[in-house]
């Protein structure tokens, strides 16, 4: 089949997040080799800074958090408001919140890695209903799970320096940015396969 550019596109905003937050991990960690070698100058408040900010979109547009789905009620926008604003202020002025963004980030990456893992196997309308349907669906379970686990990993390496060295910590994030292009694909896949109204019931969400 071929593809119409001029086509309207299907993919959900979701998606779309999932890919942005894919590519960022995966050229962060291709870009850490020459860094590590020196060949490339780097600012790591400027990389906290842009994760904020995509995350922030995330909440602000969907009410889903690196904790877990919320309602988009004000307070969860004012929330992620005024974490792309720090995001925002690390890009612009490198070295006033060096500490304050990194532990930041490690934070949400290691604690949502582990709330959204939990919520995951716990509550009834993710695996346990997703095991039950055949095909795609049960994918949903491998991807997230995958991401998840990696999160967290991500997050205990942000907030302790130096625990895996450079080069193994590009693998670790391209290995992340591929895990995130398969969650997407798998969710995309679902959404194609059910009706949207079948994501309350637990189907296509993660």
């Amino acid at each position: 089949m071929s593809l119409k550019i001029s086509s309207e596109s299907d993919l959900t905003l979701e998606v779309v997040i999932l890919l942005i937050l894919g590519i960022f991990m995966l050229i962060f960690g291709l870009l850490l080799f020459p860094i590590h070698t020196g060949d490339l100058p780097y600012n790591p408040d400027s990389m906290y800074g842009l994760f904020l900010v995509i995350v922030s979109i995330q909440i602000i547009t969907m009410g889903r958090t690196p904790f877990g789905d919320l309602r988009r009620s004000w307070a969860v926008i004012i929330v992620g408001m005024s974490t792309a604003v720090l995001g925002m202020m690390a890009c612009f002025i490198p070295g006033i919140l060096t500490d304050i963004i990194r532990i930041m980030v490690g934070v949400i990456l290691l604690l949502g890695g582990i709330a959204l893992m939990f919520q995951l196997f716990i509550s009834d309308n993710k695996a346990k209903t997703w095991i039950k349907i055949p095909g795609k669906v049960r994918q949903l379970i491998v991807a997230c799970g995958l991401v998840y686990l990696l999160t967290f990993i991500a997050g205990l390496i942000t907030l302790i320096p130096g625990l895996i060295t450079d080069p193994q910590t590009g693998s670790l994030l391209v290995l992340y940015g591929m895990t995130l292009f398969y969650l997407a694909w798998c969710i995309q896949d679902v959404r194609r396969q059910y009706p949207d109204s079948m994501a309350e019931d637990g189907i296509g969400g993660a």
